[in-house]
């Protein structure tokens, strides 16, 4: 990792859309305390548990953010891309990290002080609606996440896994995801084995195209219908 800063948050042109609900004296203020950092892939952007002291904007690359479990299990809950901001509920419970962030590929993060973002909100109402709303999306996505866990069956977790990185992260049928195999079962909750079980089953019907490293998917509405019916 390192530091240096290399554009400044009035100029800035891939900031977080709702930095641009912010006045100039208010994007001085947020130029005043925050930094800048480069991950190299697979390095730790935030860790569980730790002291919430900064929210993360990602400029470039992609990061994971998980949860760790007992045993060195963990389950990814979501795929963060540039221009998210990354802040979780801890900031206003225990102040700590309720997950754990690392660097997909090359990332260039914004770190921004917890202290400054809670006093935006309070004098800034926009501000204030778009950090809730972006919270809120996050809270529903974990919840969907839970429900998929406790009662789809393997099949269905794999599918609905395709389908978010095909539609939510990449936009396209076919896809690099970047993301090892065992990446790849902690997104679906399963050991890697029955991940690459399933994903050779729907490779076999034709429902994938699964040659290393890229995925293609042929047959959409089937892989929805698995998804959906779990």
């Amino acid at each position: 990792m390192t530091k240096e800063n290399i554009c400044n948050c009035v100029d800035c042109e891939e900031g977080w859309l709702n930095f641009k609900v912010l006045s100039r004296d208010e994007l001085e203020i947020l130029e005043e305390n925050r930094y800048e950092a480069d991950f190299r892939a697979g390095e730790t952007i935030l860790k569980q548990s730790s002291p919430a002291s900064n929210a993360v904007f990602l400029r470039s690359g992609m990061a994971k953010i998980y949860l760790e479990g007992q045993g060195s299990k963990n389950l990814i809950v979501s795929i963060a891309k540039p221009g998210i901001m990354i802040v979780g509920p801890g900031i206003y419970t225990d102040n700590r990290h309720s997950f754990s962030v690392s660097s997909i590929n090359s990332v260039k993060a914004c770190f921004i002080r917890i202290e400054v973002i809670k006093k935006l909100f309070g004098q800034n109402r926009k501000f204030a609606e778009g950090v809730i709303r972006e919270m809120s999306r996050m809270s529903h996505w974990y919840l969907d996440k839970l429900m998929s866990m406790t009662q789809k069956k393997m099949p269905g977790r794999v599918a609905e896994v395709l389908l978010y990185l095909s539609g939510e992260v990449y936009g396209a049928g076919e896809f690099n995801p970047l993301l090892t195999r065992q990446e790849l079962a902690d997104m679906a909750g399963m050991a890697k084995e029955s991940f690459v079980r399933i994903l050779k089953e729907f490779s076999d019907e034709g429902i994938i195209c699964s040659d290393c490293p890229d995925i293609k998917i042929m047959q959409k509405e089937k892989l929805q219908m698995i998804s959906d019916n779990g």
